[in-house]
């Protein structure tokens, strides 16, 4: 029980964080920031799995889609999708992830939930942006942030294991 409540601490704290301080390394005018928080939702996905992952996905994206005002539902369906995804990459005692798979799951989890919440949050509304506008405005400078952002949890290193595992 206690090991669940370290990952769902982790992704609050991730919460706050993305709410209040990740502003300040946006870039462009458009405020592209890294998703720390999908970093935590795959990171939650490749120790415990799937459910683990969908699970914490919804509830850290209920979270974000309250403080935020934005559609109420619209992160969580985000997450709850990459953290399926990540969830096929379940480590085990006798698996650990290496940092080149963590780097790609990460980059098809960050286009899943980027994609997901970009297309519907820009296409639903009575935008002016085109669907290809918000691939290149949105979606792949936000993976890309995130991608680069992400390197730092696995220059990290883990106790008990001489190889990498995230």
């Amino acid at each position: 029980m206690l090991r669940y409540i370290k990952y769902y601490l982790l992704l609050l704290i991730l919460i706050i964080i993305q709410r209040t301080f990740i502003w300040m390394i946006s870039l462009t005018d458009l405020n592209i920031v890294p998703d720390i928080v999908l970093i935590g939702v795959v990171i939650l996905a490749i120790k415990r799995g799937r459910i683990e992952g969908m699970i914490g996905g919804f509830f850290a994206g209920l979270i974000l889609d309250s403080v935020s005002g934005n559609f109420i539902g619209l992160y969580s369906l985000a997450y709850v999708l990459a953290g399926f995804f990540a969830g096929y990459f379940q480590e085990s005692q006798d698996k650990v992830i290496s940092k080149k798979a963590f780097l790609g799951v990460m980059i098809i989890a960050s286009l899943i939930s980027n994609f997901i919440y970009f297309e519907i949050y820009f296409l639903s509304g009575s935008s002016l942006i085109s669907f290809i506008e918000v691939i290149y405005k949105y979606i792949l400078p936000t993976t890309l942030y995130t991608l680069i952002f992400s390197t730092i949890f696995i220059i990290i290193p883990r106790k008990k294991q001489s190889k990498f595992s995230y």
